[in-house]
């Protein structure tokens, strides 16, 4: 999952709805920098990426549109001040067309195109396989997925005080050569995907309060001769918007659980991870600022695996005679811990990014 790119699209997309044509296109990037200290001592390690992110969204008509995002990323991991290992390179390129029928339904199909890193070699795994933790979210967490196809359908619909949208979507991917270890290449396999999500919205006076569920279901991973089970996902999702005299506070929500899956040599564990975070945004001489604070903790088969609290600060402005350049700096904090087995590690993070929006 690249989850700069998905922020960046969801935007992209809330803009095109309104669009006429290709006179209306929407061009974004989001470079950040993302930083995280793991531990201490002779066992300390940090981990961090670079990532340019970049989309262009085409509204060829007002039911019709065309999107294109990839991502450049460099990843990496040093230990006591050494490097030891780099990742870097484009990632896949996702294609998305949107189809509107009529004013509550839409259609998607979607492409993720192999022009990623591939074959990874031994001195780049590590920190291919640090940047995809669960828990600390990098903006990039994997470098290629292989050949894929997506097809989706949205429905919106309402009832009484309440809209209520309903999804589903499948993704079927093709196998490709992942990791190269020495002389041999890894051949993997991706399973497919099915994802069903419902989201509701209404008003309580000057309120406004939004929620959603989705759940994913996955065919078995291949490695070469080697079956691997993704355990089944839940997300949810909630927020309430609570709008002021002088700026609007906003409460939010996320839990992830993903039920137990098979790995090489055993089960793995269910997991789960939950967020809140707490907004307060408000205009200040032509700059919308808005500081959050941040609280996550992850959870493995009854047992402690990580604790994080963020502290961040997030601006809005128009730059100059540019109408059309949003400008949306942000920065982060980050203090908590992880454990390895039963020892909990402690971690800094630090996180800067620069959303740029031209429409």
């Amino acid at each position: 999952m690249r989850r700069t790119l998905a922020i960046i699209l969801a935007a992209a997309t809330a803009g095109s709805a309104r669009a006429q044509g290709i006179g209306d296109l929407s061009v974004i990037t989001g470079p950040q920098f993302t930083s995280y200290a793991i531990g201490s001592g002779t066992t300390a390690k940090t981990v961090g990426q670079i990532s340019l992110p970049f989309a262009v969204i085409v509204p060829l008509t007002e039911r019709f549109s065309i999107d294109v995002s990839t991502n450049w990323a460099q990843s990496t991991v040093r230990s006591n001040g050494t490097e030891s290992s780099r990742i870097s390179g484009l990632t896949d390129t996702q294609l998305r067309i949107n189809w509107s029928l009529g004013e509550r339904t839409v259609l998607t199909l979607g492409a993720n195109v192999p022009t990623g890193m591939y074959k990874v070699p031994d001195k780049q795994q590590e920190a291919a396989g640090q940047v995809a933790s669960p828990f600390l979210l990098y903006p990039v967490s994997s470098m290629g997925s292989g050949l894929g196809t997506t097809a989706g359908v949205a429905q919106a619909m309402s009832f009484g005080e309440w809209n209520v949208g309903l999804g589903a979507s499948v993704r079927v991917s093709s196998p490709f050569d992942a990791y190269q270890v020495q002389t041999r290449v890894l051949r993997f396999e991706p399973g497919s995907e099915a994802r069903v999500r419902i989201g509701v919205d209404r008003a309580f006076g000057d309120m406004r309060f939004t929620a959603g569920a989705t759940y994913s279901m996955f065919t078995d991973d291949k490695a070469d001769s080697t079956t691997f089970a993704t355990g089944g996902r839940a997300l949810g999702q909630a927020a309430l918007a609570i709008p002021t005299s002088s700026g609007e506070w906003t409460l939010s929500a996320w839990d992830l659980y993903r039920g137990q899956g098979q790995q090489s040599g055993g089960s793995a564990p269910w997991e789960n991870i939950v967020n809140g975070n707490l907004t307060y945004g408000f205009d200040w001489n032509g700059v919308f600022v808005q500081p959050s604070l941040e609280g996550r903790a992850w959870m493995r088969d009854y047992e402690k695996a990580g604790m994080l609290g963020t502290a961040s600060v997030r601006f809005r402005f128009r730059f100059g005679l540019f109408d059309n350049l949003s400008v949306n700096p942000t920065v982060s904090y980050s203090l908590g811990n992880v454990y390895a087995s039963t020892t909990p590690l402690d971690v800094q993070g630090f996180r800067a990014l620069l959303l740029l929006r031209w429409r």
